[in-house]
C-alpha cells in the first residue's frame, strides 16, 4: 500500500547525506594549516611563511652561536682543528696569512713596535695554523687562537692613538669577514670559508695600512 502511495504521488526518500564539520574557505584555497595540523609537519620555509619573525630569530641565533663558538675557550685551547673536512689546505688563505707583513714597515715608523711584533708573528702562525696544519691536530692551532685576538687588539689600539676613533672603527668590516668566515666553518661550507677567512686577514691587514697611510700623508701635509 505504501509502496502505490509513493508511485502515485512520485515521492521517493532521499539518502541521507553525510554531515560535515569542516567550514568552506572564504579564499577558494585551502588554509596553510588546520587544526589537527602540528608545526612538526612543515620545513622551515612554510613555517618562515606563517611566522615572519622565524627567519630573524634563526639569523639571531645563528650570530650568538658563532660568537660562543669563537669565544669558547675549551676550543681556543684545543690541538683539534675546528674545521670539519680535515686536512684541505688552501693556498689562497696561505697566501692572504702573508699579508700580515705589509703594515708592519709604517708601523716600525709611526713607532707601534708592538703592534708591529704582534702581525710579524701572526703571520707566521697563521701560515701554519690555517694552511700547513689545517685540518689536522697541532699546537699552532693553540698559539695562533691565542695571539690572533692579542694582535687584533693591539692594532686597533694603534690606530685609535695614531688616527683616531673613526678610523678604528672600521675595523668592524674584518670582524664580519672573521664572523661569516666561522659561520660557514660550522655548516661545512668550504668554498665559502675560504673566501672569508682569506678577507678576514686581507681586510684585516688593508685596513691597518690603509689607516696610517691616510693619516701620515695628512700630517705630512698639514706641517
Amino acid at each position: 500500500m505504501e509502496n502505490e502511495l509513493k508511485k502515485s504521488t512520485g515521492l521517493r526518500r532521499r539518502p541521507a547525506s553525510p554531515t560535515s564539520t569542516s567550514l568552506p574557505s572564504l579564499s577558494g584555497t585551502e588554509p596553510p594549516y588546520s587544526r589537527s595540523s602540528s608545526f612538526s609537519d612543515f620545513n622551515d620555509e612554510q613555517l618562515a611563511s606563517i611566522d615572519p619573525t622565524k627567519n630573524k630569530r634563526q639569523q639571531q641565533l645563528s650570530i650568538l652561536s658563532t660568537v660562543s663558538f669563537i669565544a669558547d675557550p675549551k676550543r681556543r685551547l684545543s690541538r683539534q682543528s675546528s674545521l670539519s673536512w680535515g686536512h684541505k689546505p688552501s693556498p689562497i688563505i696561505g697566501a692572504s696569512c702573508l699579508t700580515f707583513l705589509f703594515p708592519i714597515p709604517i708601523l716600525l715608523q709611526v713607532e707601534a713596535h708592538v703592534s708591529a711584533f704582534f702581525l710579524a708573528a701572526v703571520a707566521v702562525t697563521s701560515f701554519l695554523s690555517d694552511h700547513c696544519y689545517t685540518g689536522l691536530e697541532s699546537c699552532w692551532h693553540i698559539i695562533d687562537r691565542i695571539l690572533a685576538p692579542i694582535a687584533f687588539i693591539s692594532n686597533v689600539f694603534s690606530v685609535y692613538s695614531n688616527c683616531g676613533f673613526t678610523w678604528a672603527s672600521s675595523s668592524i668590516l674584518a670582524v664580519g669577514c672573521h664572523l661569516l668566515a666561522n659561520h660557514y666553518s660550522k655548516r661545512g661550507i668550504y668554498k665559502h670559508f675560504v673566501i672569508w677567512h682569506s678577507l678576514w686577514h686581507v681586510v684585516g691587514s688593508s685596513l691597518i695600512l690603509f689607516c696610517h697611510v691616510m693619516n701620515s700623508n695628512y700630517d705630512a701635509g698639514s706641517s
